[in-house]
């Protein structure tokens, strides 16, 4: 058993949070070793605050204080006062605007080792050392409330499909979906295990059997990311479709991403990417790109087969395709 007194806490577990100009106080922490920890947080009115703790559920109990909580996805907002209650359930990111000093009680899962403040995206990191896969949190929805992405590049022959639903309904559903909750539209979106999805779509006897409740795991991640996961799922089985794998990487492109991201992202060469480029010939491709004359579409064909292009930075700080 043990008594925490705020007053006593050591200077280590005081910690000052720059993003927000608050005070935290870690009350209990990791190796204090009870799955959670507390925290007891000190809101000054200094104007709208953004946090988005995509790697820990947070909730909250108001000792003191008002606020206003909003979420910044679908513009809902609540009143927080004191003996209030909120709940970060999916990781939802919000605005908090402290009206006066506001006094919160905060429980955090996985638990705060100690000397986290936020990063600019508004979350706490979460060190390798605690990660936990998402295969460890398998939970079943009811079926409606999943929907596919519209970037899958991959496809399956239908004698495949067959064999995949003999393969579930003699089996079950061995492996889950990987999705990603969505809460503006209170769905999670496919990002790998599409035709898992789609089988039990097609199959009464399977959808019964299960009771229209589907496995899933949930990854939290931007959409750029949720592509390039999709893509590294998908590399090693099935077919891709050029035109949507195209279609993807112009959407990367238009997104800021760089020739080197979209490579090490999706398992692609920069040989793979430029010839890509030249056999899609799909002008978003080329926008705002800049490659070397040796590296354009007249005189690529003469190139052989092992002259691997590498990366160069333009005089923005920018990776590019080179010779």
């Amino acid at each position: 058993m043990k008594v925490i007194r705020t007053a006593e806490l050591v200077s280590e577990r005081v910690i000052s949070c720059p993003k927000g100009g608050f005070v935290s106080h870690r009350l209990v922490l990791e190796s204090d070793q009870t799955g959670y920890s507390i925290s007891k947080t000190v809101i000054p009115p200094t104007g709208r605050q953004f946090w988005h703790y995509k790697n820990h559920i947070e909730s909250c109990y108001c000792v003191s204080g008002k606020a206003l909580l909003t979420n910044s996805l679908t513009n809902e907002f609540w009143a927080i006062g004191p003996d209030t209650t909120y709940v970060l359930d999916n990781h939802d990111p919000h605005y908090f605007d402290a009206i006066e000093e506001t006094v919160l009680i905060c429980v955090f899962n996985p638990p705060l080792a100690g000397r986290e403040v936020h990063r600019e995206d508004g979350s706490y990191d979460l060190p390798e050392s605690r990660f936990k896969s998402p295969v460890y949190e398998v939970k079943g929805v009811p079926f409606d409330k999943v929907k596919a992405n519209d970037y899958n590049p991959n496809k399956v022959a239908p004698p495949e499909m067959q064999l995949l639903e003999t393969s579930i309904w003699e089996d079950g559903y061995t492996q889950p979906i990987v999705t990603y909750y969505d809460p503006t539209q209170d769905m999670y979106i496919v990002v790998d295990g599409f035709h898992r999805f789609a089988t039990m779509r097609s199959s009464q006897r399977i959808r019964e059997r299960e009771n229209n409740i589907l496995p899933v795991v949930v990854i939290n991640k931007e959409i750029g990311d949720r592509m390039a996961s999709t893509i590294r799922h998908n590399r090693a089985r099935g077919t891709h479709n050029v035109e949507l794998m195209s279609t993807i990487v112009a959407e990367l492109v238009e997104m800021g991403k760089g020739d080197r991201w979209i490579c090490q992202h999706i398992g692609m060469s920069p040989d793979e990417l430029l010839r890509l480029k030249q056999i899609t010939g799909v002008a978003a491709l080329f926008a705002n790109r800049s490659f070397s004359d040796s590296w354009d579409a007249e005189n690529a064909d003469d190139l052989d087969d092992d002259e691997a292009p590498t990366f160069e930075q333009d005089a923005d700080g920018d990776q590019r395709l080179a010779a």
